[in-house]
């Protein structure tokens, strides 16, 4: 591979290597030994828009300030620019010649698959191209969207935010980001300058109120409605799979089929922060009216969605089908002789570790059962092997 650079990308409700008094997202996946690639971590909105996520991802890779574009900015009735990342580039002269590496979890699954779709586009007018990423993997990936933001308050019709601003994210934080008994959003920055301005700190109830006052909740540019599936169907829908790029996706799962029905369990593993969602997903969520087009047909019958890993259904995690075409290789990774690029892969993490993970497993989870400290190691040394590999 020509690329030397590996740009993390985490989740809803993530946080920067700035942040969180240097707590890892990521877990032990940055102090591995990587093979000789250079591991860098974005910070990105934690409930801001796949869109906004990645202009922000990519002018913290470029070192340039963050430009949302104006028609989407006008569109979404936000600020063009935020924060600005000048000389301080993560990676020095990006380009289709030095090409990085996403890696996403969660929503920075889509977040890198949208910033490659705004590199194929020149969105910023700097010559790029869709080879300015040469591969892109997807860890616990909302790929095809997740029927979990339904329990956190998204209309099961439009996918739209209903109710407060502040009832997402409460509800949100009980799921995704409980580090002990300490709460993640009293210790971050939610990266809304764009939206409320700056002042706000990390005063939570004062971002709400702000929030409440913008547009952020009244349509589809932000997080919520992004990781419905009928954002991920309207992403799905606009994104193209490259010919000379690798796409990887590392599935995890942690719930049972019951052997009388289709509904799936949580199992005893579960982080118990997640066992919520994961209940909702395995055997409760149902839809009086169809979400998205197709859905009641093959892979959109809602049996199929059961399987979860507490926060994302394992089938929304393998590759995207939803919408638009998108090439196939086939299931299983590290063991595969040749990867094409172009084409979609995949693999349960439990099958090259011998470990199930639940969502939070693959990064700071590991808190809450130190087990699986040694399977979530070795889940990061495979991908860094497997990239030394490929051509």
């Amino acid at each position: 591979m020509k690329s030397r650079n590996i740009v993390f990308v985490h989740g809803l409700l993530g946080w920067g290597p700035s942040e969180m008094g240097g707590f890892p997202y990521w877990g032990y996946a940055l102090k591995l030994d990587t093979g000789g690639f250079n591991v860098h971590e974005a910070s990105c909105g934690p409930i801001s828009s796949f869109h906004d996520r990645a202009c922000e991802v990519a002018a913290q890779i470029r070192g340039t300030k963050v430009d949302y574009g104006k028609a989407h900015s006008e569109s979404a009735k936000h600020r063009q620019f935020s924060d600005d990342h000048s000389n301080k580039a993560l990676v020095k002269n990006w380009s289709a010649e030095n090409p990085v590496i996403l890696v996403g979890h969660s929503a920075g699954g889509h977040t890198g698959l949208r910033l490659q779709r705004l590199l194929a586009e020149d969105y910023w007018g700097w010559g790029s191209s869709a080879d300015w990423v040469e591969a892109i993997i997807n860890i616990s990936a909302v790929l095809n969207g997740s029927t979990l933001p339904y329990m956190l308050g998204c209309d099961k019709k439009t996918g739209l935010l209903t109710g407060p601003i502040g009832d997402f994210i409460g509800k949100a934080a009980q799921i995704f980001a409980t580090v002990g008994n300490s709460v993640v959003p009293t210790l971050f920055d939610f990266d809304l300058d764009q939206w409320i301005g700056e002042g706000h700190d990390k005063n939570l109830p004062a971002i709400c109120a702000a929030l409440e006052q913008s547009d952020f909740a009244k349509g589809e540019d932000n997080l919520a409605f992004d990781l419905t599936l009928q954002g991920g169907y309207k992403a799905n829908n606009a994104l193209q799979t490259h010919p000379s790029t690798y796409y990887l996706s590392v599935v995890t799962q942690q719930t049972t089929k019951a052997w009388f029905s289709p509904k799936h369990y949580p199992d005893p593993l579960m982080n118990p922060v997640l066992k919520a969602g994961a209940l909702y997903q395995g055997v409760k969520v149902n839809f009086d009216v169809d979400p998205i087009p197709g859905w009641g047909t093959g892979n959109l019958q809602i049996s199929a969605w059961r399987e979860n890993d507490g926060a994302v259904s394992a089938i929304s995690q393998r590759y995207p089908f939803t919408a638009g075409q998108h090439p196939v290789g086939g299931e299983e990774i590290f063991d595969r002789q040749s990867i094409d690029k172009g084409k979609w892969y995949f693999e349960k993490a439990e099958k090259s570790t011998g470990r199930s993970f639940d969502h939070l497993d693959v990064g700071f989870g590991y808190l809450s059962d130190l087990t699986i400290v040694e399977a979530h190691k070795t889940l990061y040394r495979n991908i860094y092997r497997l990239l030394a590999r490929l051509p």
